[in-house]
């Protein structure tokens, strides 16, 4: 398949989630030989020139959510990860980033992190760190551009993965 470029929209745990997050995703990795990435969840993607996103950080002001599962499947970009429960305001910040111009309609929006990508070699020995990641909200304070090559079914496709830009995101009011 040819490769294609979109940029993709994180949202970024702030520094204490996304440190609980980040051990799990980095003792995953090691245990793959893989690389590692930055927990976030993404909001969705966008071809063309990167669009202005001022109502997309209106309506993430604040952005808190709660996990809800654990889950597996065999796609490789969703190989395992933490579900989240929707909320207004991330549902506010899909439908404005869904009406720049360029918006590319993908998979049916699932709100997660991912933990790792491709099988999970060391989930067992994991098992207690990873069920923690569903003890606490996850507060978000960044939406993070970022390059990425399609399609992502490889490690060696992560290592091409390149932070555009970062914004930050208002605290609550």
């Amino acid at each position: 398949m040819t490769q294609r470029a979109e940029t993709l929209y994180w949202l970024v745990p702030w520094a204490a989630d996304a440190t609980r997050f980040q051990s799990v995703i980095d003792a995953l990795a090691a245990d793959q030989n893989a690389p590692s990435f930055s927990p976030h969840l993404t909001l969705g993607a966008v071809r063309g020139d990167p669009p202005r996103i001022d109502r997309v950080l209106d309506a993430l002001a604040g952005l808190m959510l709660e996990p809800k599962e654990i889950d597996q499947t065999d796609q490789f970009t969703m190989s395992l990860f933490i579900r989240f429960r929707t909320s207004p305001a991330l549902m506010a910040g899909r439908q404005a980033l869904e009406s720049v111009p360029g918006f590319r309609l993908g998979r049916t929006f699932d709100p997660h992190i991912s933990l790792c990508y491709g099988s999970p070699v060391g989930r067992v020995s994991m098992d207690n760190e990873i069920a923690a990641l569903l003890d606490h909200p996850v507060r978000f304070d960044r939406l993070v551009a970022m390059h990425i090559p399609l399609p992502v079914e490889t490690h060696d496709d992560v290592r091409k993965w390149r932070q555009i830009s970062t914004h930050a995101l208002a605290a609550a009011a």
